[in-house]
């Protein structure tokens, strides 16, 4: 597949680096860098038990995120690339500027932590979205990744275009997201991930090995089940109370969004190649990717 559509984890990594290209000043950076390392070490020294929303992005992790942080006892970070495999291959990209994002340091910072604190107890979530909606959201809450600084206004262009433009995100996130898995949990945290037999009922489960406890889910659960394992995932006596996902029609978009998605329909053999990934199957039940599938399918 990978042939079929050039490199997707590349293109995905290309997309990033607009997305956190640094626009202050040299000490404006350094003083984040610091404050967001200093964080970390302090996380792990100390009583704070670290908490890392681990994603591969527009999943609904910053939700969560905004709960945990309310909350006394943890650090919580808010993370897409901390193995160093997947931190090598972000930088690639980074090599024409003569500083990282702070987010990859961020990743690195972490990375070294759990090295040096092997008994500290860290407690990791990751969620997954249905592929094709996540790509329409991504598109809408983040043009620059797809279009750059001067790729036009969404608002402005035809329907028709923005449905392609939506459809390419989707075909090369398909392989980014499937490496995603392998690097930052399975190899990273040594679960054997696709393994475990995942709760697709409940849309949640909570797995363990050693010192890393392991949170997975589904978005489109999260409000249904989500703040009850959240809540028992943190060692609370109560669930938690995660709010919905921002509406779209607060964001002034919502008459060219809810076009896209009428008009987004999709041939059925990449709707195979979704659908059948490792991911969806472990996730999803039969039921659900027929349901998704129904949505999209031209």
């Amino acid at each position: 597949m990978s042939g079929q559509f050039g490199s997707p984890l590349m293109r995905f990594l290309r997309r990033l680096k607009a997305r956190f290209t640094e626009r202050e000043g040299t000490r404006g950076y350094q003083r984040r860098l610091e404050r967001e390392t200093r964080r970390v070490a302090r996380t792990f020294a100390g009583e704070l038990q670290p908490v890392l929303i681990h994603t591969y992005g527009k999943v609904g992790s910053t939700a969560i995120q905004t709960v945990i942080n309310k909350l006394p006892g943890f650090g919580s970070f808010q993370t897409h690339f901390i193995s160093e495999e997947g931190v090598n291959l972000a930088r690639a990209i980074h090599q024409d500027h003569d500083r990282d994002p702070i987010h990859l340091k961020v990743g690195e910072a972490l990375r070294r932590a759990m090295e040096e604190y092997p008994d500290k107890v860290v407690r990791v979530i990751t969620l997954v979205r249905d592929p094709v909606a996540r790509a329409v959201s991504n598109l809408f809450e983040n043009p620059v990744l797809l279009l750059g600084e001067g790729g036009g206004d969404l608002r402005k262009m035809p329907v028709e275009q923005v449905v392609e433009i939506a459809a390419e995100q989707l075909r090369s996130s398909i392989d980014y997201t499937e490496g995603w898995f392998d690097r930052e949990l399975s190899q990273l945290f040594g679960f054997e991930f696709f393994s475990e037999p995942f709760d697709r009922e409940s849309g949640f489960q909570i797995l363990k090995k050693g010192r890393v406890h392991l949170l997975s889910g589904k978005l489109e659960l999260l409000s249904n089940n989500g703040g009850r394992y959240l809540g028992d995932f943190l060692g609370l006596s109560a669930p938690l109370d995660i709010p919905r996902r921002r509406a779209r029609e607060s964001t002034g978009e919502a008459s060219l969004y809810d076009q896209v998605r009428k008009s987004l329909k999709l041939p059925a053999g990449v709707l195979d190649e979704v659908y059948s990934s490792r991911v969806c199957r472990h996730f999803y039940t039969p039921e659900e990717l027929e349901g998704f599938r129904k949505l999209w399918q031209a």
